[in-house]
């Protein structure tokens, strides 16, 4: 994994968002050597290990993705640069291996066991695409209640934008083979994604008219560097059984759930856009609203029903496989989308309670892990995650601190912050130069009279 870093397009950048390239995807090269990639577990699973793992899996999951820029004077040299063999190569060897250690605890949680049939499988299949009726309080319902609503909407945005830019990408490479049917079915709810072959109909570029309303780049992948950890894992999961034609029944039930759910969360995310933005274009989610309550019919009903009737009981264990797999991913990408709008909506409480225990911490640093940073102007760091809690002061200096996409505390000297445990920041030096620490402070709490 360290040869990535000697690719250009995966080594830090000089801005948090990438205004040009459609390529570049910053990995962090530089802390690879320090870090432990072992397989994740559930206690590990947004720890900065399996970030940087979901980070490169997706950088080398779309090697066999096209992005061309709107306009370059060089490029047939530039394709040559983003994509190449020895990235193929590198990827062919590395991609094994990453998902095993990413996906494999994950998988184990899921055992269907059991003599499977029709009537069984519907039952089971009926509670699961049933709409709830449940107030649900969610990252929906805490945007609603953050005290910057426009900011968190762009950063909801974001966590769409890794899949709802290259949508349906990974769909289009089961349209390939030989399957009957089904294969047509497949494609033609492809061809719905991909606007019957008018762009301006297809369902990206209507996201794209989504983002620009509300002030947002949309060339795809500007937002890299904000993609949580959860965000990239569910990518990822439908990239692996893509790849994977063994998996092909797991993908059916994977993308027969997430049609019949996608549906009425796009109507919410529609409702909460137009509540904060009276004037954006919303015309993505109201299409979703509609066609995926199609989708989910024809997946379910001239996909997952006939391949059942056609191949018999032997497949529905990895019909369930996928569908629980879906519900496990969506619901760690809502506790970690939650977590990191409440970290960011109370930075100023992260701010306050470093100063309220800033004086216990520093008399207990000799038994704290320290890391001493002296940077330049302009020194930026890629928004990353910690596996505990972290002690930022600065010594010397101005330092803006990251807490997501303009979302920032700038800290002068005596100034600190507490890092929560998995929760993505980064950092830029605003003086000539700045000195700061980062203290491994393990968890806060042992420090202070409260919580947050």
């Amino acid at each position: 994994i360290a040869c990535l870093g000697k690719f250009d397009i995966y080594r830090d950048g000089e801005s948090w968002t990438e205004k040009t390239s459609v390529w570049k995807r910053p990995l962090r090269p530089q802390a690879f050597p320090y870090i432990n990639f072992e397989s994740v577990t559930r206690e590990t699973l947004l720890n900065y290990s399996s970030f940087t793992m979901n980070r490169t899996m997706t950088a080398l999951y779309e090697q066999d993705f096209l992005y061309l820029p709107d306009t370059s004077e060089h490029i047939v040299a530039d394709l040559k640069i983003a994509y190449n063999p020895a990235l193929r190569t590198l990827a062919a060897d590395l991609i094994p291996d990453l998902e095993l250690k990413v996906f494999g605890i994950l998988q184990n949680e899921v055992n269907v066991g059991g003599e499977w049939n029709k009537e069984l499988f519907q039952r089971y299949l009926a509670t699961k695409l049933e709409p709830s009726t449940e107030i649900v309080n969610d990252s929906l319902s805490l945007i609603h209640l953050a005290t910057d609503q426009p900011l968190m909407v762009r950063f909801l945005l974001m966590q769409h934008a890794v899949d709802f830019l290259p949508e349906s990408s990974h769909m289009a490479r089961f349209a390939k083979g030989d399957y009957g049917e089904a294969q047509s079915a497949m494609f033609r709810v492809l061809l719905d994604e991909f606007g019957y072959g008018k762009h301006a109909a297809k369902h990206s570029t209507l996201f794209k008219e989504t983002l620009k309303s509300v002030g947002m780049l949309d060339n795809s992948h500007a937002y890299w560097n904000f993609y949580l950890n959860s965000s990239l894992l569910n990518n990822n999961y439908f990239h692996m059984l893509t790849r994977s034609p063994e998996r092909f029944f797991e993908y059916v039930g994977a993308i027969t759930y997430a049609e019949n759910a996608f549906g009425p969360y796009c109507g919410r995310v529609k409702t909460l856009i137009q509540h904060v933005f009276t004037e954006a274009d919303t015309r993505y989610y109201t299409e979703h609203v509609h066609i995926d309550s199609y989708h989910g019919s024809m997946t379910l009903n001239e996909i997952l029903l006939p391949l059942a009737d056609r191949f018999g009981a032997s497949i529905y264990p990895d019909f369930v496989k996928g569908i629980e797999m879906a519900c496990i991913l969506q619901h760690i990408m809502e506790e970690d989308l939650c977590a990191q709008i409440t970290w960011m909506n109370k930075r100023s409480d992260y701010r306050q309670l470093a100063m309220d225990i800033k004086a216990t911490v520093l008399a207990n640093i000799e038994n704290i892990p320290v890391a001493h940073l002296n940077e330049p102007r302009g020194e930026l760091s890629v928004p990353h995650v910690h596996d505990g809690d972290e002690f930022c002061i600065v010594d010397e200096g101005l330092l803006r601190f990251c807490h997501g996409p303009d979302c920032f505390s700038d800290l002068a000297a005596g100034e600190c912050v507490v890092i929560a445990r998995n929760r993505l920041h980064g950092a830029l030096v605003l003086s000539e130069n700045c000195k700061y620490r980062i203290l491994s402070i393990g968890d806060y709490r042992q420090y202070a009279t409260y919580s947050l």
